[in-house]
């Protein structure tokens, strides 16, 4: 085996491992899922903010555009990719959407309080 090809190895073990022992928080899960369920109700609004200069999507928060288009793309699964995401970037950035306090800040509760539900009952 050569050396780039051991040292990719090494990174794809290293990043994979990585993945696995992050921990995701039920809050996490709510912000995401509410995030996908409103970019798939409301795709044209998030585009006028890139088209309009007010969100770069080279500013978007690691691994959300691959978790947005898969969720779009109603692909199963999608959620499996939220181990790639930088939740901590996801969080500032949602808060600054103009749609927060009345779109998004109601379903991410709502749904958060179903994981606590549902994470109880378990």
């Amino acid at each position: 085996m050569n050396f780039k090809l051991s040292a990719l190895t090494a990174l794809a073990v290293a990043s994979v491992a990585t993945a696995a022992t992050t921990t995701i928080t039920p809050y996490e899960v709510a912000e995401m899922d509410a995030i996908m369920q409103d970019a798939k109700a409301h795709l044209f609004s998030y585009m006028l903010l890139v088209t309009s200069g007010k969100l770069s999507m080279s500013d978007l928060p690691a691994g959300i555009v691959e978790v947005a288009e898969a969720a779009i793309n109603n692909e199963a699964g999608y959620t499996s990719l939220y181990t790639e995401v930088d939740f901590a970037a996801v969080s500032s950035m949602v808060t600054a959407l103009p749609w927060y306090s009345s779109r998004l800040l109601p379903e991410i509760n709502s749904i958060y309080s179903q994981e606590l539900a549902t994470a109880t009952l378990l």
